[in-house]
C-alpha cells in the first residue's frame, strides 16, 4: 500500500499539529518547551517561512505557517521535528522516539479561518486547564499578537541562553 501524497498549496497557510510519542507530556517541562519555541523561530530563519502562530502544550504543539516557494511543509516539519528530537534526546539522556510519526495539517482558505485557528492555539492552554487567561501561558504567539514581540521573544532567547 502506497501513502498518499500530502497536498500542497501554493502560498497557502497551513495548520499544523505534531504530537509527541503516546502523547507522552515531555513538553511540560518549561526548558523542554522552551526550547521548541526557539526551535520554531530558529528554523523559520532557517528556511525563511512564516510563522503566523504557534502553541506548545504538554503533549504536542501547533503551528500556522506559510512556506515560501523553496521548502514545503514536510521538509520543514521534517527537520523541526528531527533536529528537536535529536538535541531533547541529548540533553536529557533520552533515546527512543519522541514524536508521532507524520503531523496532521490544513491548509486556510482565507482570513477569516487564519483568525479562528490563531483564537484556538492561544485558548488551547486554558481549554486544557493549564491556566485562566491566555496571557498567562508562555509558550504561545499570543503575546506577539496582544503583547510586547521584542520583550517576548526576547524573553525565550534570554531563558534558553
Amino acid at each position: 500500500m502506497t501513502k498518499a501524497r500530502r497536498y500542497i498549496e501554493p502560498g497557502g497557510v497551513y495548520f499544523i499539529t505534531s504530537v509527541t510519542n503516546k502523547r507522552a507530556p515531555l513538553l511540560v517541562n518549561e526548558v523542554a518547551a522552551r526550547f521548541l519555541v526557539a526551535s520554531l523561530i530558529f528554523h523559520k530563519y532557517i528556511f525563511n517561512y512564516k510563522l503566523l502562530g504557534y502553541v506548545v502544550m504538554p503533549n504536542h504543539f501547533h503551528i500556522l505557517v506559510q512556506p515560501n516557494d523553496r521548502y514545503n511543509i514536510s521538509k520543514i516539519m521534517n527537520h523541526i521535528k528531527g533536529n528537536y528530537a535529536r538535541k531533547y534526546n541529548q540533553i536529557i539522556r533520552r533515546v527512543g522516539k519522541l514524536w508521532q510519526q507524520g503531523f496532521y495539517d490544513s491548509v486556510m482558505r482565507d482570513e477569516n479561518e487564519i483568525r479562528k485557528w490563531l483564537e484556538y492555539m492561544h485558548n488551547n492552554p486554558v481549554d486544557a486547564g493549564i491556566v485562566s487567561s491566555p496571557e498567562e501561558y508562555e509558550f504561545s504567539s499570543y503575546h506577539q499578537y496582544y503583547g510586547n514581540l521584542r520583550t517576548s521573544i526576547q524573553a525565550v532567547i534570554d531563558k534558553i541562553w
